[in-house]
């Protein structure tokens, strides 16, 4: 994700405060916003980006010391994929515990068992976040590629009635819009207390899909209107895990929800390494840095990339006054949309042409229809 902790370590030093580790490239479920680098194709997960090798129990426990001591990380967050699907992810889960301060772990629900939760619970994981995309069963399980709307449910009270905090996750698209407000009528009926709202940002295999899911900004900015009302009435903590581009949305008219940017080059980048050891500046980013199997820490992020995409500002924002801040909203979903880090945002680019929806797969050279 893309949000930026502050008060961290320069990006100057090889000193990082947060590691996300991608513990799989496969998931059951099918979400047609998925954003992994993976499914680009939108065929075999795991055949798409890398044929690497992933590493074996032991040898991703070595790696996860050699990243956590090297980097000085003191959070972790646990993906994919989905990271459950690996059979030894309890036991991946229990160790990074024990190297960093706090764990989050990202999944999609439909594997967290009793004891899974309970596990979970012993070793100290911090939160899990899981993803409700509608209050309306059919909706979600469409949307999700899986039936799995009562298993995101169980997995949410299993993990509170074990002490585990749940943040949902809510991905807004075209397809899902008004339904935030009954998402979170039910994190409250579960006693969940945070949220993170996330708008469609297409790379992987969600490009094949942004003409019928990205949202406007219009429906945002409605969004975003219900989750400051009802998130401070109901005391749930909400944020933008995807940049918002504040030339389309005035932020500062929202007093509950906390807006961050592109973490790429910040002072809290949100480095990711995949499960055969290769390191991303982030989970939406192709451009592999290095491989911490084969190098050392120091030697992976001296790469230039992460700070020559931060000075890389789409054209179209050039001069802009949220230029230093929102860097250009996310130019990774720009790079895989159209190609280039200095075209706009997608969700930009919709701002600017409202009526020409149907021809944006046109200008995708990645684009496959659907099927």
């Amino acid at each position: 994700m893309s949000v930026a902790l502050q008060g961290d370590a320069p990006l100057g030093s090889d000193q990082i405060p947060r590691l996300d580790f991608e513990l799989a490239t496969g998931c059951d479920h099918r979400c047609g916003h998925c954003y992994n680098v993976w499914t680009a194709s939108d065929g075999d997960a795991q055949a798409d980006f890398s044929s690497k090798r992933p590493l074996t129990t032991p040898e991703l426990l070595a790696l996860m010391d050699k990243a956590v001591g090297q980097s000085g990380a003191h959070h972790v967050t646990l993906t994919g994929g989905e990271p459950l699907l690996r059979r030894d992810a309890l036991d991946i889960i229990e160790h990074v515990c024990g190297l960093v301060r706090t764990v989050t772990l990202i999944t999609n629900g439909s594997h967290v068992t009793e004891v899974a939760a309970q596990r979970m619970a012993a070793a100290g994981v911090r939160q899990v976040q899981l993803t409700l995309l509608a209050g309306d069963r059919e909706l979600h399980d469409r949307l999700k590629g899986a039936v799995c709307f009562d298993d995101t449910v169980r997995a949410a009270v299993r993990l509170t009635e074990a002490g585990v905090p749940v943040q949902v996750c809510y991905v807004a698209m075209r397809e899902n819009h008004g339904q935030l407000r009954l998402v979170m009528e039910l994190c409250a009926a579960l006693g969940v207390k945070g949220l993170s709202y996330n708008r469609m940002s297409p790379t992987g295999r969600a490009i094949h899909h942004v003409a019928r899911l990205l949202p406007s900004a219009d429906e945002i900015e409605q969004d975003l209107s219900i989750a400051d009302t009802l998130g401070e009435r109901w005391g749930i903590s909400v944020g933008t895990a995807m940049p918002i581009p504040p030339c389309l949305i005035d932020i500062t008219r929202f007093s509950w929800v906390r807006f961050g940017f592109c973490s790429t080059g910040s002072q809290s980048p949100n480095i990711v390494i995949d499960p055969a050891g290769d390191v991303r500046s982030c989970n939406l980013s192709d451009t592999v840095l290095g491989n911490l199997v084969d190098q050392d820490w120091a030697e992976v992020f001296a790469n230039p990339y992460p700070r020559t995409f931060k000075s890389t500002v789409p054209d179209i924002c050039k001069g802009c006054h949220y230029e230093r801040s929102c860097q250009g909203g996310c130019k990774e979903s720009a790079h895989a949309t159209f190609g280039s880090r200095t075209a706009p945002d997608p969700l930009v680019w919709m701002a600017q042409n409202p009526d020409a929806r149907d021809a944006l797969p046109a200008l995708i050279p990645q684009y496959r229809p659907p099927g």
